[in-house]
């Protein structure tokens, strides 16, 4: 008893000799270690990645915007009403556009999960602002590749949605519907 009791501990000594590396096994290998976790981005460089993104995004969508105009002036919409994409008198929120930014500035609420979130960015809001002066048809458009924050979202369309009536875009002396675009901006204060 006392032998197989000696070739076990024998055979298990030369079993734990022959997975313990050497020196000579630790210096052909290079030593690999996990990178360390990039660390978490600071608002700063948040809104400065946010800026670039938008700048981007503007140059972008004024580019197709220039084409489309360009390609079709006009178009008929599901209920056969004529919706320009360039107007000869474009269309101007009332009081002007200090005045717009100052309704925006007042009644844009930030959503407070996105406050938690730590969400700031740049949404395109797009619209059809009716010959008789009113919003409607309200979309958020997003970029390729992009995901917009259903809360932001949300407040943004209704932000749009409580706008007062607009001077109209006009056509030919007449006044007619027109498709616009506003970029709406949650920063954080």
């Amino acid at each position: 008893m006392k032998t197989l009791y000696n070739i076990l501990v024998a055979s298990f000594i030369l079993i734990m000799l022959a997975c313990t590396p050497t020196t000579k096994d630790t210096e052909d290998k290079p030593v690999v270690s996990n990178p360390p976790a990039p660390a978490p981005l600071t608002l700063a460089q948040k809104r400065e990645a946010n800026e670039k993104i938008r700048i981007a995004q503007e140059e972008k969508r004024k580019t197709e915007w220039e084409q489309l105009v360009k390609d079709k002036p006009y178009y008929t919409d599901e209920n056969n009403v004529v919706i320009f994409n360039k107007v000869e008198e474009s269309p101007s929120y009332t009081g002007g556009e200090e005045a717009m930014r100052n309704y925006l500035r007042d009644n844009l609420k930030y959503p407070e999960e996105a406050r938690r979130n730590e969400l700031e960015g740049t949404l395109f809001v797009d619209f059809i602002i009716a010959a008789n002066g009113s919003v409607r048809n309200i979309e958020v458009s997003e970029m390729p590749g992009e995901q917009i924050d259903e809360s932001l979202r949300k407040e943004a369309i209704r932000v749009i949605n409580n706008m007062p009536k607009w001077v109209p875009g006009r056509q030919g002396g007449k006044w007619v519907d027109v498709k616009y675009s506003l970029p709406i901006t949650f920063k954080m204060g």
